[in-house]
């Protein structure tokens, strides 16, 4: 239980709408188009993020008549900003659950892989489940099955599988990413041979890359920093395929790489979850939804 008082002070409070409008003018870079997004008047929007950046004690955009930049304090505060909406929206969809008395399955998705097929077809099937998806990125993946934060979760390989119990499902072939007009655009395919003389960006805590040369560009996490680093021309990434085809963009290519070994994905959980009947019965409508996906045609 929370201790009384600990939450009393003003400097705590930060407006959850406000943080909205911060997201909305983070993706556009323009004040116009995040208005028209968030259905509110650009002066009403500009007085909302100012009052924003007073709460937080910092710039969050460097403005000008011109153009619209992240300071490094936006940059940070965009993957926090995410992380607070989710949790938020996570609480209270556990709150409803438990309003109805219903058991509540957590479930962990990673960017790109589509989960709703096995969802809403546990979901008709357990209607006394109410499952709540939460975002998981590469580098949490492993610590969220093992805090509990999730239940079940979607995973890529390479993971750290110590004390997880991994479900395999499919193969996720590895592409690479690159901006329009580079010259490997023009391939229908690369090796990796075709890469060992490309800057290859790679996630701030990864091990260093056996294809290319390490990017010199620090601080990467999610799969949006990274394509945003491939669109300005810092470096070529590489990618699940399922990543590439829900990433898609006017200034990035992706192209197959032919000769690197797949990304696996899976479901993760651990034993004491696995022995739950709701974990027990969505892995086993997972592994049958998956199992007809992949099925050749007749």
């Amino acid at each position: 239980m929370a201790k009384p008082g600990i939450y009393r002070s003003d400097d705590s409070e930060i407006s959850l709408r406000k943080v909205r409008y911060f997201l909305a003018v983070a993706h556009h870079l323009n004040f116009g188009r995040a208005a028209e997004e968030m259905f509110i008047a650009q002066p009403a929007l500009s007085r909302a993020i100012r009052s924003l950046e007073a709460d937080l004690g910092v710039d969050l955009f460097e403005r000008d008549h011109h153009s619209v930049a992240l300071t490094p304090a936006g940059e940070a505060f965009v993957r926090d900003a995410h992380a607070l909406l989710a949790r938020v929206q996570s609480a209270r969809q556990r709150l409803r659950s438990t309003a109805v008395s219903k058991v509540t399955l957590r479930i962990g998705f990673r960017p790109g892989i589509i989960v709703s097929d096995v969802v809403q077809r546990f979901t008709r099937e357990h209607s006394d489940v109410s499952v709540v998806a939460q975002r998981i990125e590469w580098d949490e993946q492993h610590a969220a099955v093992l805090d509990d934060s999730v239940d079940v979760a979607w995973v890529r390989t390479p993971i750290d599988d110590r004390g997880l119990e991994l479900v395999p499902l499919f193969d996720d072939p590895e592409m690479v990413a690159m901006p329009m007009g580079h010259s490997l655009a023009a391939q229908e395919c690369v090796l990796i041979a075709d890469l060992k003389d490309e800057a290859v960006l790679r996630y701030a805590t990864a091990p260093e890359h056996v294809v290319g040369r390490p990017a010199n560009v620090d601080g990467i996490r999610t799969m949006e920093e990274k394509l945003e680093a491939v669109a300005l021309g810092h470096g070529l990434a590489l990618v699940p395929a399922t990543a590439a085809a829900y990433y898609q963009r006017p200034d990035i290519v992706y192209r197959q790489v032919l000769d690197a070994p797949p990304y696996g994905v899976g479901l993760a959980t651990t034993t004491e979850a696995a022995g739950r009947r709701e974990v027990a019965a969505f892995i086993a409508t997972a592994t049958g939804v998956y199992q007809r996906t992949m099925e050749p045609a007749a």
